[in-house]
């Protein structure tokens, strides 16, 4: 039996708000509340292209995680079924849930690349608004699992809960990404990488992260641009990415994507 909101650990779910902790406190307990196995939280804000995935955690291996992210936040969102009722606009009195078998999907790209490969066969979508901006957190059941369904019930008891609790984490963690500053972003480029990555290479990823263009780069450091386009290279061949956004998100985890 799954335990009712009353019996969620909501201590320590909001003790670990805007913490790191935050997104394995939360598994722990989506998976004692609905029996998911991995969840993800997405933001959709509208000042950005692309939605940005705070976190993925559970059960799916982390290297595949971590791809499904990218290709997500990257291309695959534009294929995502609940992606015109996250970007309709209007304000949200209430989280909205919709759940998914996977068969139900109509489009195989998208199922093979996030689903299929993850062996996930059902999902729960609960869907809210932080700031005005949407936001999802994905529930996924696995092939390999328990043979029981996913559990909506105390979502829709407990929802208006559960959406405080993401907003709030998804403002603190907007919160510190526009108080990015050089230091900090070589501190966590350091921490992360530091020692894959020679000490320019650091420099031209922070500021890459902070959004200088490659002339401004170039400028700052007193080297060439050609000098610049080489240590990016460089940085991305050497911690596996390919993107900025890559780079941004290596940043804001504070680890690299494998």
């Amino acid at each position: 039996m799954n335990p009712t909101l009353d019996q969620w650990p909501l201590d320590h779910l909001i003790s670990s708000i805007g913490q790191r902790r935050f997104d394995q406190v939360l598994s722990h307990s989506m998976h004692r509340l609905t029996g998911a196995d991995h969840c993800i939280l997405v933001s959709y804000p509208a000042y950005t292209q692309h939605p940005y995935t705070l976190f993925t955690t559970g059960a799916i291996q982390t290297g595949l995680a971590q791809e499904c992210r990218r290709l997500y936040d990257e291309v695959l969102y534009q294929r995502d079924p609940n992606l015109p009722r996250l970007q309709a606009g209007k304000p949200v009195n209430a989280p909205q849930i919709q759940a998914l078998q996977v068969e139900e999907l109509s489009d195989p790209e998208y199922r093979h690349q996030l689903m299929d490969r993850c062996g996930i066969r059902e999902k729960l979508a609960f869907m809210g608004q932080s700031n005005g901006q949407p936001f999802c957190l994905n529930l996924y059941k696995l092939h390999d699992s328990s043979s029981r369904t996913l559990d909506a019930s105390q979502l829709e008891a407990g929802g208006t809960l559960l959406a405080s609790v993401l907003e709030r984490h998804i403002t603190f963690a907007g919160q510190q990404q526009v108080r990015f500053d050089l230091p900090w972003v070589l501190a966590r480029l350091q921490g992360a990488c530091g020692e894959l990555l020679t000490a320019r290479e650091l420099a031209v990823g922070a500021r890459i992260v902070l959004g200088y263009n490659s002339e401004a780069i170039a400028l700052d450091l007193g080297i060439k641009m050609n000098t610049v386009l080489t240590h990016r290279k460089n940085l991305y061949e050497k911690v596996g990415i390919g993107t900025q956004n890559q780079l941004f998100a290596l940043v804001v985890e504070g680890r690299l994507p494998f």
